[in-house]
């Protein structure tokens, strides 16, 4: 099975201007541990739909604007462990706000933007770490979806020595909602018994 999606970009010299529904692709590094040692850096398609606000001028005086993430499916193949690793949002769980921040006064970029969510990790079929808290941050944007790498803070748990470390996140652009909900639902189909 093909991850490759394709990607629609576009230029940006302010926050989006409206509230939008974003469809957003990227890629996923993770460096799998396996009993303390880096083994592979496991590859994932990354799939996000956020819920975006309009930007507002917050009480330090510069804009910023809220989203949550209301839909993520990521998938990529470890070699290593001969499965596939895959991330969803956690079902039945109020999903945090998170925020992108103008990092001074009088333009909106450089920006500060903060992911947060609550996410379940699969190995293969398997639900391996459930209602995992992540907290990923990306500094120096410059446009929306960032183009620049976004790092996620913590590392996670597969269960039997297995854990991802601290992962980045590149290549985020934006994608068409039709194709974005193809390539997602691809995705579930990998984790359904």
């Amino acid at each position: 099975m093909s991850i490759t999606t394709d990607v629609v970009q576009r230029p940006m010299e302010s926050f989006p201007p409206e509230p939008e529904l974003e469809h957003e692709r990227s890629e996923l590094s993770l460096p799998l541990v396996v009993d303390g040692e880096v083994k592979e850096t496991i590859r994932l398609v990354s799939l996000l739909k956020m819920a975006r606000s309009a930007p507002v001028l917050n009480a330090a005086g510069v804009r910023q604007f809220e989203f949550i993430i209301t839909e993520w499916e990521a998938a990529g193949f470890s070699e290593v462990l001969g499965d596939w690793v895959q991330i969803t949002l956690s079902p039945d769980v109020p999903q945090p706000k998170s925020v992108c921040v103008a990092q001074q006064h009088g333009a909106d970029y450089p920006a500060i933007i903060v992911y947060n969510a609550i996410m379940d990790v699969y190995l293969g079929k398997r639900l391996a770490d459930p209602r995992y808290v992540v907290l990923a941050v990306g500094v120096d944007v410059q446009q929306i979806p960032p183009r620049n790498h976004v790092h996620f803070q913590k590392a996670f748990n597969l269960g039997d020595g297995l854990d991802i470390m601290a992962a980045v996140c590149s290549t985020m652009s934006s994608m068409e909602p039709e194709e974005w909900e193809r390539k997602a639902d691809e995705f579930r189909k990998l984790r359904q018994l």
